[in-house]
């Protein structure tokens, strides 16, 4: 896999799950820039700054959200991305990446509109294989 998107952005509040999937995606050669936010906050707070880094429509940023942070969990994220994404001038992949194996929130994250898939951690490179980036 050689660099298909310009920057993932992992928002999730954990430092040891974000650096596991920073090694993978680095070891998949996913993008070439990848950035961390600890809770959805701080994440849409990136995607704008993010927005200010990107010089073509074209781009690619892939998210993993996680679902349970502290201060915004990743259904406030999606709530707030919704008032957000005509702000960003970059395509928006996101894939809530969760532990969670209750089928609610499965079901929840299928049907949000923004997002892409669900996808179960921790990230493995044949997971991100399995993924549609463009």
């Amino acid at each position: 896999m050689s660099k298909l998107v310009k920057t993932v952005l992992l928002v999730d509040d954990d430092h040891m799950t974000n650096f596991l999937h920073q090694r993978v995606i680095s070891k998949a050669q996913l993008c070439s820039d990848i950035q961390v936010a600890r809770n959805g906050k701080e994440g849409l707070e990136k995607l704008i700054e993010i927005n200010d880094t990107i010089s073509s429509a074209e781009d690619t940023v892939v998210v993993f959200l996680d679902l349970n942070m502290p201060i915004l969990d990743g259904w406030g994220f999606l709530k707030e991305y919704e008032s957000q994404k005509d702000k960003l001038n970059f395509k928006t992949k996101i894939y809530v990446l969760s532990s969670s194996l209750n089928p609610d929130d499965k079901e929840r994250a299928e049907e949000n509109i923004y997002v892409s898939q669900y996808v179960y951690k921790p990230l493995t490179t044949s997971s991100l294989e399995s993924l549609k980036f463009n």
